[in-house]
């Protein structure tokens, strides 16, 4: 029997042979599809990546006023759904014992955190202004320097993941299985250690008083649980093969109350940090705020974020037994959308120049001295590139190494625990 006929009959078990072939030639087309769409988008890519290293960030509109662009938003909104997803789903299995279906993701979910691990590192890197001296760091760290805990903390939990990826691939019995289970409590605290230094990363910078204080660290980890519950409710939604598994319709209505919890604890949160800025008044916080709800670029909060990311996932979600495509369009809708809340952490707070020191903009001119920003073609190119890059990475994981949803899952993830 081919190797096609055993993973068909992983699937389908009662499969005839006409079934089989049939199944196989529809499956093999919209794969076909996605690899040329991934192949497409890193060629197209290809050519930001190019400009960045010809030209350097010269044909970026970054400047002197607004150094954080796109490439750090978006590096901070990979950070969260990688790290956010993996703490979600670690602290389901192994502290809150749901042992039901939900191990069986850990294949496929632990390729996607290290696809997107790759998209957030190239993107960070080329934001560098020279990427390859990033080894600097790790020769010669400067531990009083939250970039250095940011970097080094990065580096740890790439080697945990892949440690347990790698150990996914053999059977976890014995050592083996002893060493999975204590990576797993070990990325416990690494996690959450990572985002809140990205967070106090932004929390330090003086000349941003928006960003100052203890508040955005702790904003930080509850976005990374949100965004991560929405990201391992997508793939358990939309991978599991045995979707009329009771088991199944479970575990994914339970994944959907949980993104209901955390969805109105991050609206609350999101709210009582903006009335807590906007009720002095201090111009330097406030100013950069009005910017996010009322300026060129309010329709990225208001429709993007509150309306597509906030509001339509709320709605779906509240009914009393909301179906399991509701609850799986619910989890598409936020993933999208999250992007919207880095893009408005990083952005606004630097175009507020002009408040936090009054003349500075008009005080010289030159390249790079403005005061406004939108990401130029050779941003939205490299963008595209990292994308394309991470795509193809859980595609050839997914297709090729099989790293897909296991329904027998009995011993590999919390079920011995």
């Amino acid at each position: 029997m081919s190797t096609e006929e055993n993973q068909i009959n992983k699937i389908d078990p009662g499969a005839n042979k006409d079934e089989k072939s049939g199944s196989v030639a529809r499956g093999r087309r919209p794969e076909r599809i996605w690899w040329a769409l991934g192949l497409i988008g890193l060629i197209i890519g290809s050519v930001g990546l190019y400009i960045r290293f010809a030209h350097g960030l010269r044909l970026t509109d970054l400047g002197s006023f607004v150094p954080w662009g796109i490439w750090v938003a978006t590096y901070e909104y990979f950070v969260w759904l990688e790290v956010g997803s993996l703490l979600v789903f670690t602290l389901l299995i192994y502290v809150f014992k749901w042992n039901s279906a939900l191990p069986g993701m850990a294949r496929t979910l632990y390729l996607s955190a290290l696809a997107i691990l790759a998209m957030a590192l190239i993107l960070i890197g080329l934001d560098l202004g020279h990427p390859f001296r990033a080894w600097y760091v790790l020769v010669y760290p400067q531990w009083g320097s939250l970039m250095t805990w940011m970097i080094w903390l990065h580096v740890v939990y790439m080697v945990v993941l892949l440690a347990k990826l790698a150990i996914e691939f053999k059977i976890k019995q014995g050592l083996l299985k002893k060493v999975g289970v204590w990576l797993s409590y070990f990325s416990l605290p690494l996690g959450v250690a990572l985002v809140v230094i990205a967070g106090s990363v932004f929390g330090v910078v003086l000349a941003r008083p928006i960003w100052q204080g203890s508040a955005l660290p702790i904003y930080f980890l509850v976005s990374a649980l949100l965004a991560g519950t929405g990201l391992l409710t997508f793939q358990f939604i939309w991978f599991w093969p045995g979707k009329r598994e009771a088991a199944y319709i479970e575990t994914a209505r339970r994944l959907g109350q949980l993104l209901l919890g955390f969805l109105i604890i991050g609206l609350v949160a999101a709210t009582l940090g903006g009335l807590v800025i906007l009720y002095p008044g201090v111009p330097a916080q406030a100013s950069a705020l009005h910017l996010t709800l009322f300026g060129p670029y309010w329709w990225v909060f208001w429709i993007f974020h509150i309306g597509l990311g906030v509001i339509v996932p709320i709605g779906l979600l509240l009914s009393r037994k909301p179906s399991v495509q509701r609850i799986g369009i619910a989890s598409i809708l936020l993933i999208v959308t999250f992007i919207a809340v880095p893009l408005n952490i990083v952005i606004p707070p630097q175009l507020a120049v002009e408040v936090v020191e009054p003349g500075l903009v008009t005080a010289y001119v030159g390249p790079g001295l403005s005061a406004s920003y939108f990401p130029t073609l050779s941003e939205w190119l490299l963008t595209i590139f990292a994308l394309a890059f991470g795509f193809l990475v859980f595609l050839f994981g997914y297709l090729v190494l099989w790293m897909r949803p296991h329904q027998d899952y009995v011993g590999k993830e919390g079920k011995n625990v």
